[in-house]
């Protein structure tokens, strides 16, 4: 059910995508390119320091430019600081998926289950840590689009994604004994 909608709801941004009612990662004709640094306290008005470029605005209060007609570079590295949470967001669903299909046919039990719990762990392990240097540079860049000037783009990992993964790697294992000793226990049955 939760796949039929997230496909569904997919194939409707892409199709309102294509005919101007919508946007999607920054492409269509009412996307709205903005990219916000996080240093924090500052007041951001165009200076010697910060030079915008031709159809970026800056607001006062906060460090974010955003253009009025977004480039195709611009779009570009917008839609790729997007990127990865959107592919975290749709792997994580289509795995979870998978997981529940395979306990469904063969048991809770069943050396599959404990593949596929070690494949999401390890993908969320990996996702901490390159989903946010893509994001982190893909803003970097747009910045450098838009203004010739100081950006401070702060890089964390993902915590939540990599205790997960590391849950899900630890629930692999014992998943992996208990299906050994469910395996043993048949034999000797």
């Amino acid at each position: 059910m939760v796949l039929s909608l997230l496909v569904l709801g997919n194939a409707w941004g892409i199709i309102s995508t294509l005919f101007g009612m919508n946007s999607l990662l920054g492409w269509g004709r009412r996307a709205f390119i903005c990219t916000t640094s996080k240093n924090t306290g500052s007041q951001i008005q165009p200076s010697q320091w910060m030079q915008l470029h031709t159809g970026v605005n800056a607001n006062p209060g906060t460090i974010q430019l955003c253009a009025d007609k977004a480039t195709a570079g611009q779009r570009w590295w917008y839609s790729l600081g997007q990127f990865p949470g959107i592919i975290t967001v749709l792997t994580v669903v289509l795995l979870t998926y998978l997981v529940l299909r395979h306990a469904e046919r063969f048991g809770l039990y069943s050396p599959g289950i404990a593949t596929r719990l070690r494949v999401l762990g390890w993908f969320l392990l990996v996702e901490s840590v390159l989903g946010p240097t893509i994001t982190v540079c893909a803003n970097s860049k747009l910045w450098s689009t838009m203004a010739d000037g100081p950006s401070s783009f702060q890089w964390l990992p993902g915590w939540s994604a990599l205790f997960a993964g590391l849950a899900l790697l630890s629930l692999a294992r014992i998943m992996r004994v208990g299906t050994e000793m469910r395996e043993d226990l048949e034999g000797v049955v």
